[in-house]
């Protein structure tokens, strides 16, 4: 796929390790990621899949390299604690969007191979990232907000929380979005963000894909959540954002300002006009 778009692929020495449920040791994975960051030759970095195990390897990873000579990092799901943490430690922009295994192997509907291919060739700039009309994204609830697009997989934002890779939430757009958990366990999840303070510091609130454990599509009860633990910080919302782990899914930038006002369905990088 990377081929037949035009970039030349380099793989990662220990990409096909195997380590009980885990893509090889710590060490491997954190040295081909390391190595990578370091090589100047590599310009974007696209993982191949989400990784159970990013979470262990956040204490070795070479920040300084990454400071040095930023590049595109491409991944979501266990790769938005690697986002996240890179966010606050480097201020680095990051893209959340498909992998290789699974939804690119599986193959790309139309209009999220096209929003990739144009997040890895073309500069931010001024887009506005409110999807096609077509696409079925809700107004949940109305307003205008600024602030810098964060989050990614609802459990992994709440895995980092008391860590020392956890993102200020204040002010920002968060993004969240999930699969395989039950309604139970989002409850809970979301639960935390309310007693941790994240969603009363908040500007606006952003629900992906949320696919349950036997696939189902969530949306509505996590709506129906997202608006309880809201009630005192009644931020805008809009739901059922094509991204996550279901297709359509939109490569977002994490980590850019974006002005949202959903009443015009906009949510433009930049900042809102005074």
């Amino acid at each position: 796929f990377l081929e037949h778009s035009g970039f030349r692929g380099v793989p990662g020495r220990h990409a096909l390790e195997r380590n009980d449920y885990l893509a090889g040791t710590d060490d491997q994975r954190s040295s081909d990621l390391n190595a990578m960051l370091r090589d100047p030759g590599i310009r974007a970095i696209v993982f191949a899949r989400g990784g159970y195990g990013l979470m262990r390897i956040l204490e070795s990873i070479d920040y300084d390299a990454i400071t040095a000579d930023p590049k595109i990092l491409l991944g979501m799901s266990d790769v938005t604690a690697l986002q996240l943490s890179l966010s606050r430690t480097c201020n680095l922009v990051t893209l959340a969007g498909p992998m290789l295994v699974g939804q690119v192997a599986a193959g790309l509907d139309p209009i999220s191979e096209e929003w990739l291919i144009k997040a890895l060739v073309e500069p931010i700039g001024d887009k506005n990232l409110w999807p096609g009309e077509e696409l079925g994204t809700r107004v949940l609830r109305p307003g205008k907000a600024s602030g810098v697009l964060i989050g990614g997989c609802l459990s992994l934002i709440t895995a980092l929380l008391g860590t020392d890779h956890s993102p200020d939430f204040r002010g920002k757009i968060l993004l969240v979005e999930d699969v395989g958990e039950p309604l139970y366990r989002i409850d809970r999840m979301l639960t935390q963000l309310k007693l941790s303070g994240v969603l009363a510091d908040i500007a606006g609130l952003v629900l992906g894909h949320f696919v349950g454990p036997d696939q189902t599509d969530l949306a509505e009860d996590v709506e129906r959540m997202a608006l309880q633990f809201t009630w005192d910080n009644p931020v805008p919302v809009i739901s059922r954002y094509p991204h996550g782990h279901r297709l359509p899914n939109l490569t977002l930038p994490i980590g850019v300002t974006v002005a949202m006002d959903v009443q015009s369905h906009m949510l433009r990088v930049g900042d809102l006009p005074a």
